[in-house]
């Protein structure tokens, strides 16, 4: 799995696989009118998942959905630390301070910006993003301007609740390193899963079925707001996590 390079040279959707010819051409013909910028995290997932599973995720979700808009969508390189201070008890995760990590993935939206793309997409992958960059999501709009769309959104805020239900025994999703990431990654990589070492039950609960089953939405979710932001539309979609007593604001804690 790749991080920075589309796997297919014909169909390139990541910023850095172009020449700054190529890159330039695609601006100067309207071609390019959407970025995505991925976050993520390196942290992490207990003894049997890697800790670039972060990263891996949101990277993969966002090429796959740039793919399904080709070629009006780029991806950025993955900004791949976040803020993970709460496992830092765990040697071997790495964090930044929220004030830092906002303002580098700041960096990052305007370096598009500046570049001539108008709508700009975080898509994020890990859950202590979240609350710093909502809280400077409407800070960072400003500072753009008035003819910029930027959003926020994590890639699981796609997932239909009665999805998730229906699917994960445990009733919950991201969840940390337990079923329903040890299932999306036995998936999209398998070499990273080091089932010998899967030392709780939830993670345990975790299958390739149930993986696939749950990818496939996840990316026609992410395509289906930005084609909604390069279509200047409305779009409703709070940063949720799921619970056994189901989809819950991911902030305000109340049912949405």
């Amino acid at each position: 799995m790749n991080l920075v390079t589309s796997g297919d040279r014909s169909r390139r959707v990541f910023v850095g696989d172009h020449t700054r010819k190529e890159f330039r051409e695609k601006i100067q013909a309207g071609t390019i009118e959407a970025a995505i910028v991925p976050t993520a995290a390196t942290e992490q997932h207990n003894e049997h998942l890697e800790m670039i599973h972060d990263t891996l995720h949101a990277t993969w979700m966002a090429e796959q959905s740039a793919l399904r808009l080709f070629p009006r969508v780029v991806v950025t390189s993955p900004v791949s630390i976040g803020v993970s201070e709460h496992w830092m008890a765990q040697i071997g995760t790495l964090t930044v301070r929220p004030e830092i990590f906002c303002e580098y993935v700041f960096d990052v939206c305007n370096s598009m910006v500046r570049a001539g793309v108008k709508n700009v997409l975080i898509l994020n992958g890990h859950g202590g993003n979240v609350k710093p960059l909502m809280r400077r999501i409407d800070e960072f709009r400003d500072r753009l301007g008035n003819e910029v769309n930027l959003r926020f959104q994590s890639y699981w805020d796609v997932y239909d609740a009665d999805l998730v239900q229906e699917t994960m025994a445990n009733g919950r999703l991201p969840g940390h390193a337990d079923e329903y990431e040890t299932s999306t990654m036995l998936v999209l990589a398998p070499e990273r899963v080091h089932t010998a070492d899967i030392d709780n039950e939830a993670a345990a609960l975790g299958t390739k079925a149930k993986g696939e089953r749950l990818l496939e939405p996840a990316v026609a979710g992410v395509a289906r707001i930005l084609e909604q932001m390069m279509a200047g539309e409305t779009i409703d979609q709070p940063p949720v996590t799921f619970r056994p007593e189901g989809r819950l604001h991911m902030i305000k804690g109340e049912p949405v």
